[in-house]
């Protein structure tokens, strides 16, 4: 029987032939209840007047239009303003149950916390510094990562080479940091990996970051049936386990042929913005001692080196260690927050240093909870998380890194759902 742990509704998305961003909304639109409008919680807005004046960037509604985004809106809006712009664009109750599980009650877990985090920032929290250091250390790995390519096209050898690829890893987590935030020229930074910022909104933003681990999460759709995290199956995990190493270099690759052939194919935008990732290879062609047939071969081999090295730290990071919640598991709370919790561990090792969290997706956990605060900020929240989720009796996990990468291999082989306890109340 097909169904999810946390949606009333199995996806329709999940059965689609070809899956990318674009068909995963229209897809969300079908499932949502949101009557062609948006709906947040079990109210109805018509915000097609707001869309020029969001300050979050019209990309964010034009996006959602027809969907259900209580989620988002709640991630994404930690201080009370927004809730009352949204009033004046009501249209009238959903005539239908959300479709969607997880709740927001106003003494669970996930709004206690919210409201305290609001609190702490408005009256104890600094933010400029810390953004300011942020967008220093994404100007400057920006900078290093077209001089690593310039050399490596100049004077081609593994030193050149691999700082090549530690630089475009680094730019690459370090925009997604950027993306999650109001428009800015940074979240532009994500495309030179061949990716596109708008499709990390989307698979990222919109569908891992609200549905972590479930049907509804795309990041994980997308890899099937080559990888499958899921307790249900397919093949066996020695499948899994000698596909991983090509998914891992074709993961940033590959979402750039899913938008050419959703082009092509299925007549979705294309964007001027796509064309970002070329002024790498033009910039080495014009400054190296390379043809143009070798610098491109140049260029994407270290793209796929860099892919490799980022799917192995995002794959192994965070999600998808055995112990930790994947559709089909039973939840013993379905507070947002409690959800996330139990779709999320953090890595012990990267807890203090700020460019190693900007990096490597470090406090995954706070960042999961709060997606639109700049990185540099979530240290400043770890003891009002810690103390809050102690006062819900429930757990804040923390692992080596080593650990999670070994449970993420046990979990491509986990074949039967289980009951996930976090002893909350």
């Amino acid at each position: 029987m097909k169904f999810s742990t946390i949606s009333r509704k199995y996806p329709a998305f999940r059965d689609d032939k070809f899956k990318n961003p674009q068909k995963w909304l229209q897809d969300k639109q079908i499932d949502d209840n949101a009557e062609t409008l948006w709906r947040v919680h079990d109210k109805i807005y018509d915000l097609s007047n707001f869309i020029e004046h969001h300050p979050g960037g019209r990309n964010w509604l034009e996006m959602t239009k027809g969907t259900d985004i209580t989620e988002a809106f709640e991630t994404h809006h930690i201080h009370g303003t927004a809730e009352v712009i949204l009033e004046n664009f009501y249209v009238g109750d959903a005539k239908l149950e959300r479709n969607y599980k997880v709740t927001f009650h106003s003494d669970g877990f996930y709004k206690t916390l919210k409201k305290r985090v609001a609190l702490k920032l408005s009256n104890h929290v600094n933010q400029s510094p810390l953004k300011s250091m942020s967008k220093t250390f994404c100007d400057l790995t920006l900078a290093a990562t077209f001089l690593a390519f310039i050399l490596v096209s100049r004077d081609f050898n593994f030193p050149t080479a691999a700082l090549a690829v530690f630089s475009l890893f680094s730019l690459t987590i370090i925009s997604h940091n950027f993306l999650h935030q109001r428009d800015n020229w940074r979240m532009y930074l994500v495309n030179f990996s061949t990716q596109n910022y708008r499709d990390w909104r989307i698979f990222h933003v919109l569908s891992h970051h609200l549905y972590p681990n479930s049907y509804h999460d795309l990041e994980i759709i997308l890899v099937e049936p080559f990888l499958n995290w899921m307790p249900i199956k397919k093949y066996s995990r020695y499948f899994y386990y000698f596909m991983s190493p090509f998914v891992y270099i074709l993961v940033l690759s590959g979402s750039c042929v899913i938008r050419i052939v959703g082009a092509f194919r299925f007549n979705y935008k294309l964007y001027w913005d796509e064309i970002l990732p070329l002024s790498i290879p033009l910039a080495m062609y014009l400054f190296g001692n390379f043809g143009m047939v070798d610098t491109l071969l140049l260029w994407y081999g270290i793209i796929m080196m860099t892919s490799f090295i980022y799917a192995f730290f995002a794959f192994n990071g965070s999600h998808h260690h055995n112990k930790i919640f994947h559709d089909g598991d039973e939840l013993e709370s379905m507070d947002f927050g409690i959800y996330q919790l139990a779709a999320t561990f953090d890595r012990a090792e990267l807890q203090k240093n700020q460019f190693l969290t900007l990096t490597t997706f470090g406090h995954h956990i706070a960042h999961h909870l709060f997606p639109t605060l700049d990185h540099s900020v979530l240290p400043e929240l770890s003891e009002l998380i810690h103390d809050t989720c102690k006062e819900f009796e429930t757990e804040l996990s923390v692992y080596p890194w080593y650990e999670l990468m070994i449970g993420q291999f046990r979990q491509l082989g986990r074949e039967k759902p289980r009951q996930i306890h976090l002893r909350s109340r």
